[in-house]
């Protein structure tokens, strides 16, 4: 499945958010991190997640305006929403590393004092 289809099916639920903003976010994503789609897996992962994570930064970033609202009984509080989408954002960056580096676990050994 192509990159654009995987972020479309992730953004489905967002008002606003258009085939072209997609677009626009996977071509960031490829600049930045000199990756191409349909190399193999992981770095379309990596692409994917990068791109995920531009998305939710230009979301929170247009969301960083709205406000918390209390009239009485009525109260509205869109306040929240910057920290969310930033959160996601962080989240999806982490998996964007996750590839990036090939994905699966890693050891780290420490040098050995002896110098063994």
């Amino acid at each position: 499945m192509a990159i654009s289809d995987r972020l479309q099916k992730r953004f489905r639920n967002v008002p606003g958010v258009t085939s072209a903003d997609i677009a626009d976010w996977i071509a960031e994503a490829q600049t930045e991190s000199d990756l191409k789609e349909g190399e193999n897996s992981n770095d379309d992962n990596a692409i994917l997640y990068l791109a995920f994570s531009i998305g939710c930064r230009v979301i929170a970033t247009d969301a960083a305006r709205y406000f918390k609202y209390t009239d009485g009984e009525e109260s509205v509080d869109k306040s929240d929403i910057y920290e969310k989408y930033l959160r996601l954002s962080i989240d999806a960056y982490r998996q964007y590393r996750y590839y990036r580096d090939g994905g699966g676990s890693r050891t780290i050994a420490p040098k050995r004092v002896d110098g063994r």
